[in-house]
């Protein structure tokens, strides 16, 4: 049996609550030259993991699971453009203590596994158009909206014929410290 590896991702999911906000603004009030990233796809990614082994999956668990990080809130009532890959985002207003009490550990994590070396400081996003250029046109901003933070996931990306890009959550974590399958 091979040991195929995996294109893995920290990262924290929407509730419906905050995608439906999203979408309705996006419908109202953005106007682009291509459809915006899948609803189900939504999320503010923590550490970006290619190529990860079924033995190194298994540390970035136990060591996902070893974080003692607060449950938190986010507030986003921003976007922003990076004209570079044509994505369009929604930021967080603040970058809360919380939140990167969780990301810099996970992200340094697989570094020390030698998954991936980042070579971009954290930078919390929501994609909403990716490869979009140029800018798609806002005609007002999104009305603020929070998104209270209580989990994490553990997603598998992977593209399948019938779904395209699909974004799996394979394990999630409690904020407190308590992780589950």
């Amino acid at each position: 049996m091979l040991n195929e590896s995996k294109r893995l991702f920290f990262g924290i999911g929407l509730d419906d609550t905050a995608k439906g906000h999203i979408k309705a603004w996006l419908d109202k009030s953005v106007v682009g030259k291509k459809p915006h990233t899948k609803i189900q796809n939504w999320h503010l990614t923590l550490a970006f993991l290619p190529n990860v082994q079924p033995d190194q999956q298994n540390q970035l668990v136990e060591f996902a699971r070893s974080l003692q990080v607060a449950p938190f809130s986010l507030k986003f009532s921003a976007t922003g453009y990076w004209p570079h890959n044509g994505i369009f985002y929604l930021q967080p207003d603040l970058i809360p203590q919380s939140l990167s009490l969780l990301a810099e550990p996970l992200r340094d994590k697989g570094s020390e596994l030698d998954i991936y070396h980042n070579p971009f400081s954290f930078a919390p996003h929501i994609t909403l158009f990716r490869s979009h250029k140029p800018c798609p046109e806002v005609a007002q901003t999104i009305p603020p909206f929070s998104l209270t933070v209580k989990q994490f996931h553990l997603y598998h990306s992977y593209r399948c014929e019938e779904r395209g890009l699909v974004y799996e959550s394979i394990e999630t974590f409690l904020l407190n410290g308590e992780g589950e399958s």
